[in-house]
Order: C-alpha cells, then structure tokens, then sequence
C-alpha cells in the first residue's frame, strides 16, 4: 500500500493529495493541467514536496528523512518516448537490468521473460526510429519493468496512439500489472481505458482528490463530479460476466449476468470464462415495458436505485442508477431530464436497460 499525506507546489498554488493507495491498479484521472503528472513526479520523488509518503512499510518522505529518487526502486514511463535513440531494443531493455544490478536488486523479472511477455523478440536487434508508436511503448514500459521495480508509474502511456495501436498494446498492460503483482498507478483520460486495466480510481480536481474507492463506484458517478464544465471523459459502469459462449458465424460472444443473458461483438472467444464489461451511461437506454422488434439485441431486467441531475455541460441529463436483477451488478444510464418525465421513473421501480453498445474489457 501507498500512503500519501502530501502538499506538492504547482505554480502559485499547491497540491493537497491524502490518501492510502492499494497493491493494484490505481486509476489517476482528472481534466488536464490538474496536476496528474506532477503528483506522479512527487511520488517518485523527481519533483519536491512537503509532508509524508510511505511505501508498505518504508518511509520514502517524512519529518526528517528523505529516501531519494533514485532508491525509490519506482518505474517510471512518461507521456513522451524516453528510449535512447543509439541504442537497439536489446541495448535499451538492458539498460533497465543495469539499474538493478546497480542497486543490488534481485531479478526477479529476468530479460528473457519480460521479452515474451511484450513479444519483443523480433525487435531487439531495431533502433528506436525503426519502431512504430505500439512497439515503442511496449519497449518502455518493459525497460521500465526490467529495473525490477516495486512501484509502476505509468503516466498516459497509450497518449498518442491511434485506436488500433492502442488496441494492440492494452492487453500487454494487463498482463505485466496483474500477473507480475506490480502496484501501478496508471494515468488516463479515457474511461475505457481504465475500465480494462484499473481496479481503482482517483479523481484530481482543484489540486486535491475530489474521489477515491473501486473502479466500479466510481465511474458511474462522474457526471455528478463535473459541476464547472470538466470533460471528465465517458462516464459508465464495470460489470462482471460469465463467458458462455462464442458463434464464429456472426463473431458473437455469449455472456451471463446471473441468470440474465448478453452478446457482444468479438473475434474469438475469450481466453478466460469470466470478464469485465465496460457500458457506457450514454449507450444505455429505458424502457418501462419489455419492448419487441428491435435491432439492440441486448436488453437487462434491472431496479431503479437513484435518480440524480446531471450538472456543468450535462445540465438537461439524469443519471439513472439501476442494479441488475439476479446479480446485483450495477449500472448507470444517462438519459434526459424530459425522458425521465415523460416515462415517470420512480425509485425501485422494475424497468429495463437496453444497453446498445457494450466493450469486453480484461479477464474479471
């Protein structure tokens, strides 16, 4: 666990960050200029900051004590490629293994695994220009990983990338920060993103944390927190499924929310027989009734558990919280202020989601 209680100077303000951050997959969110990387830059100790940070049970900052950056054992990747241009990808990764052996840091994570892990090996004799915006990140990142790091900082590390390469190297992402048990703080502005690496959120607004606590809780609630036009990005729900499933003819996956019924697009079936799902608020709709004949092939039984106004840029929307009946499973639908009129939508009322669009995220 990263416990923070610190004040970090951001031009002619400051940074008031407290909390305690689990061994997982922390998701760092906020509008831009926030003060996200410069909270990431206290953490790993490249920019001063006043008050306590402690690390499981070492204490990085304190009173009178300072543990400087370069014995932090942090991985770090920035928004920016930080290769060394005269070096090959071999040269590279293996500059990560000299940091450690510098530092007399066992090596757990030997270059050989980590190269199968980020399938490298058809790349290690290339030079940096050689390299495509996806093979580029993945070479960080796992330089980063080479150090043989206790902490992962990963500040935008898919910025720039088009959907396809971003595609390419997500599932890389999740498996070096969930099978290697690395804590990672992972810096986003894209909910989906989060939402198929993150197991936990932080959300930055006027230099402090305006929320904290489980991926699942928090992405919902989103719209709620822009009160002063913030694109906090996509607001939605996590849920989780059980693969049942696959038709190669129409490349469908069949999923299972309790004892309710799903079908997403997809290429293969999954590796794994459970996953998460990433649901947009504003691709699902409500209907009182079980409606027919209709092209959205996905439709839940769920109840009413709040109706909140949406604010900012979302004035004119309500967020609809519902649970799925069966499973417990929660959702939350963004839909007119008018819609939520006109259909009399009360508190525990039994309607149904009609979700139109839904992405598989990681393995639950």
């Amino acid at each position: 666990m990263l416990a923070l209680n610190i004040n970090v100077p951001i031009g002619d303000t400051q940074i008031n960050v407290e909390c305690e951050i689990p061994p997982s997959v922390t998701a760092l969110f906020g509008p831009s200029g926030c003060g996200k990387t410069t909270l990431l830059r206290a953490i790993a100790g490249l920019t001063p900051c006043s008050g306590s940070i402690r690390f499981k049970e070492e204490i990085w900052q304190g009173r009178d004590h300072l543990v400087p950056c370069h014995e932090r054992r942090v991985g770090y990747v920035f928004q920016e490629d930080r290769l060394f241009p005269h070096l090959s990808v071999e040269e590279n990764l293996r500059y990560g293994l000299k940091r450690a052996d510098v530092q007399q840091v066992p090596i757990k994570l030997p270059l050989a695994d980590v190269v199968e892990q980020f399938d490298l090996a058809n790349l290690l004799g290339r030079k940096p220009k050689t390299l495509s915006g996806g093979e580029s990140r993945r070479v960080n990142v796992a330089r980063a990983i080479l150090g043989q790091p206790q902490l992962l900082l990963l500040d935008e590390p898919l910025n720039g990338l088009d959907s396809q390469r971003k595609t390419e190297i997500i599932p890389y992402l999740a498996n070096i920060t969930r099978e290697l048990d690395i804590p990672t703080i992972y810096v986003s502005h894209l909910n989906d993103e989060i939402a198929k690496l993150c197991d936990h959120m932080l959300v930055m607004g006027n230099n402090t944390l305006t929320q904290q606590g489980r991926t699942e809780d928090i992405l919902p609630s989103l719209g709620l927190l822009s009160t002063k036009g913030d694109d906090l990005g996509e607001a939605g729900s996590v849920i989780q499924a059980a693969v049942t499933g696959f038709s190669e003819a129409y490349s469908m996956i069949d999923l299972a929310i309790g004892d309710q019924v799903m079908q997403v697009l997809g290429q293969q079936r999954p590796a794994t027989e459970r996953v998460r799902l990433f649901l947009a608020a504003r691709d699902i709709a409500i209907a009182t009734s079980k409606p027919t004949q209709l092209s959205i092939r996905n439709m839940l039984s769920v109840t009413i558990t709040d109706i909140a106004p949406l604010t900012g840029q979302m004035r004119g929307l309500v967020a609809v919280h519902l649970t799925v009946n069966g499973s417990g499973e929660r959702l939350c639908a963004h839909i007119s202020k008018a819609a939520c009129e006109a259909l009399n939508l009360q508190l525990r009322a039994e309607v149904f989601a009609l979700i139109k669009s839904a992405r598989i995220s990681t393995p639950a």
